[in-house]
């Protein structure tokens, strides 16, 4: 159980990042929560799971997506807090959508700021989301009505990396064209992938999307789903045109496996 890994908020891409590195890494531990009622998942869940992972001299790394406060579990768990800290960024507070700007909760994107001065290394999935965060943080302080704390970016940023969300595509061929069902459940599964794929990866990956793998609206996509469930041959046949090696499995888990591992602690 050398790696402890947290998830607050397990669904989505968030459950299929700790799925893959619980299933593709040795020596790990999962705790999470249900992927329900975001916000409080936010505010409380360090403190559930500072009651509920239990204390072991096995662990060497953490690692938690940014939706749990890392400042104060390591702060409720000294323990815990002594552990090489990795911080994981599926999305930032900093620029989520609001309506109006007024409207930003102050607290979660502020937590999220505590969270990686906390954190040894801090990880994003693009470089978008890193450098739309780090570059936020000095307005967002501005919010503060006085006595401001000052330079939190340079701080920060050394220790910021960016390691793609990785992708890993079920086998289509495998399918039969008589379990619609279950060809069905893939397609969908394709669909998640395409959701959890962010924009903001696209954004800095593709210039020049082919209008074919593009919808706008829920309806599009139901009804090529519905085309692909009555037409599976069309999927197999297909050959994608965009390039996808970077964001493979295959391609990233080097980086995940070295960011993961470490030296035995010296204080054993």
């Amino acid at each position: 159980m050398s790696l402890l890994i947290v998830e607050p908020f397990y669904g989505g891409s968030h459950k299929q990042l700790v799925d893959l590195l619980q299933e593709e890494l040795e020596d790990c531990v999962l705790y999470t929560l249900p992927a329900k009622k975001w916000h409080w998942r936010a505010r409380t869940s360090a403190l559930y799971f500072s009651q509920n992972i239990p204390i072991s001299e096995q662990y060497r790394i953490l690692f938690a997506s940014s939706v749990l406060n890392l400042t104060e579990l390591a702060a409720l768990r000294p323990d815990l807090g002594k552990l090489k800290k990795i911080l994981y960024f599926h999305e930032n507070q900093l620029i989520y959508p609001v309506k109006k700007y007024q409207e930003r909760d102050f607290q979660y994107g502020y937590n999220q700021i505590l969270s990686c001065l906390v954190a040894d290394v801090v990880v994003f999935n693009s470089v978008f989301n890193m450098e739309s965060f780090l570059t936020s943080i000095g307005k967002f302080m501005k919010l503060i009505p006085d006595h401001r704390p000052r330079d939190l970016e340079s701080i920060i940023r050394p220790k910021c990396q960016v390691i793609y969300f990785p992708i890993r595509f079920p086998d289509v061929s495998r399918e039969h064209d008589k379990d619609p069902e279950s060809f069905f459940k893939v397609l969908m599964h394709l669909k998640d992938l395409r959701l959890n794929f962010h924009v903001s990866v696209l954004g800095e990956t593709f210039t020049d999307v082919p209008a074919e793998y593009l919808y706008s609206t829920p309806e599009q996509l139901s009804k090529r789903l519905q085309i692909f469930c009555k037409r599976p041959d069309i999927v197999r046949k297909h050959l994608y045109k965009g390039e996808m090696t970077p964001f493979s499995w295959a391609a990233l888990h080097g980086k995940f496996r070295s960011l993961l591992t470490t030296e035995p602690r010296e204080d054993l």
